[in-house]
C-alpha cells in the first residue's frame, strides 16, 4: 500500500523529477486538465473531492515514510491546486496555460494568509495551502477571462 500512496502523492512520480518538483506536478495536472477536465461543475467538484481525500492520505503517508513534514516530492497538492484554479472554467489551451503560470506564481509566493495553512498538521496542512493558492488563481484567471486576455 505504501507504494500506491507514494505513486499518488508524487503525482505519478512526477515529483521525483530533478529540480522544480512542484512545477512538474503542476504540468502533469495541466495536461490532465486540458485533455480530461469535464465541463460539468458537478463532475469537477467530484474530482476535487476525490483528489482532496487522496492528497491528504497519500501525502500524510509519504511524509511519515520519509520522516519529513512536507517532502518536496509530494506534488498531489499542486494537482488539487490546479484543479481548483480551473474549477468552473472551460479547459482551453490558453486558459490552462494561464492557470499553470498563475498558480505556480501564487504557490511560490504564498501571499497571506496562504503561508499560515502550511502550519496545519500532516497531509491536511500539505494539501490546504495549495487549495487556497488554487482559489486565488481561480479568481485571477476569471478576471483575465472576463477582460478577454485569455
Amino acid at each position: 500500500m505504501k507504494k500506491i500512496w507514494e505513486f499518488i502523492a508524487t503525482g505519478f512520480y512526477s515529483g521525483k523529477l530533478p529540480k522544480m518538483p512542484g512545477t512538474w506536478g503542476s504540468i502533469v495536472a495541466a495536461i490532465f486538465l486540458y485533455f480530461f477536465w469535464p465541463e460539468n461543475i458537478v463532475y469537477q467538484l467530484l474530482i476535487v473531492a476525490v483528489t482532496f481525500v487522496s492528497s491528504v492520505v497519500s501525502s500524510q503517508s509519504l511524509s511519515e515514510q520519509l520522516d519529513d513534514k512536507d517532502p518536496d516530492s509530494v506534488v498531489i497538492d499542486e494537482i488539487i491546486g490546479m484543479e481548483i484554479a480551473m474549477l468552473g472554467i472551460k479547459a482551453t489551451l490558453p486558459v490552462v496555460v494561464a492557470a499553470l503560470v498563475i498558480f505556480r506564481i501564487i504557490d511560490i509566493m504564498k501571499p497571506p494568509p496562504i503561508k499560515l495553512f502550511e502550519k496545519l498538521p500532516g497531509g491536511f496542512g500539505i494539501t490546504v495551502d495549495d487549495m487556497f493558492a488554487g482559489l486565488y488563481s481561480n479568481i485571477l484567471l476569471r478576471l483575465l477571462i472576463w477582460r478577454h486576455y485569455v
